[in-house]
């Protein structure tokens, strides 16, 4: 997760193995080019107008990954909770560095639109991803190029991501609901259905692991967990920080999704999720 403290590029160089895109075969770093550019043409639109002017232009739905990324910023969700996302994706794609590749470029990029970073910086930064001698070899061409921008059928990094896993989408909305209780009832009642009512022995521990006094502590704790431990314990984790913290649904429902490794589209109607919030709730509550 991005700190307050710290700048975009840090982030990425201490938390991502950005080696992995520097090593790609340069067919692959061509095509990541378009998506740099994509990028920059966002940037551009954002700074001179808004977010929401973004939305409207072609660029927004021409790669469903960022019109995911610019639809949470656009949504007003804070950069931290996008690092957490981005984190979350890359870990579903330890065996493919194009994908990684990707979206990493495409994380540094939105957060920098976020920030209102001009374009000419971006597409400077995101080029040395790539490797300071395909920056040295291709910059010139690339900057001169950088109003061009054709993403086709030939040149598309296609990410595919994993279908839905239905232990985890009972499990998902199971803790919705328990953050939706937290809001709604207060912390201490979604400590009592976790530890006397829900049953879920993994739960019931990452749950007293995170929700400690010293946050220090806790964070630290967090941390660890999400870095080694399987995928539904990260799950699992995750929940709990949510449920701690008392994030909003909407932040947690993303999170969750991006450490199964699902892509959900933006614009799934907000009342279909609550609504299923709200049958888990009944079932949580009755137990």
């Amino acid at each position: 997760m991005i700190q307050s403290k710290e700048t975009i590029t840090a982030y990425f160089e201490e938390n991502f193995d950005l080696d992995r895109i520097r090593t790609l075969p340069i067919t692959d770093k061509f095509k990541l080019i378009n998506y740099i550019k994509l990028v920059g043409f966002a940037s551009v639109i954002s700074r001179e107008k808004d977010l929401e002017s973004v939305k409207e232009s072609a660029y927004y739905e021409m790669d469903s990954t960022f019109y995911l990324l610019l639809s949470l910023i656009s949504s007003g969700v804070s950069a931290d909770v996008i690092s957490q996302i981005i984190e979350a994706y890359c870990a579903n794609f330890e065996d493919s560095d194009i994908f990684y590749a990707k979206l990493v470029i495409l994380g540094v990029g939105a957060l920098m639109i976020q920030q209102g970073i001009d374009r000419d910086s971006i597409i400077g930064y995101l080029i040395l991803l790539l490797g300071e001698s395909f920056l040295r070899q291709n910059y010139e061409r690339i900057h001169a190029e950088r109003d061009e921008l054709e993403i086709t059928d030939e040149n598309q990094i296609k990410i595919s991501f994993k279908n839905f896993d239905y232990t985890y989408r009972k499990m998902k909305y199971d803790m919705l609901a328990l953050l939706k209780i937290k809001r709604e009832q207060g912390h201490e009642k979604v400590r009592d259905l976790i530890f006397n009512h829900y049953g879920d022995k993994n739960l019931k521990l990452y749950f007293r692991l995170i929700d400690l006094k010293e946050k220090s502590i806790s964070n630290e704790i967090f941390s660890k967990l999400m870095a080694d431990s399987p995928n539904m314990d990260r799950f699992l984790v995750m929940s709990c920080r949510c449920i701690v913290e008392e994030w909003s649904i909407l932040e947690m429902h993303y999170l969750l999704n991006a450490i199964i490794g699902k892509y959900t589209r933006f614009n799934k109607p907000y009342s279909e999720v609550m609504a299923e919030i709200e049958v888990h709730e009944k079932e949580i509550l009755s137990m």
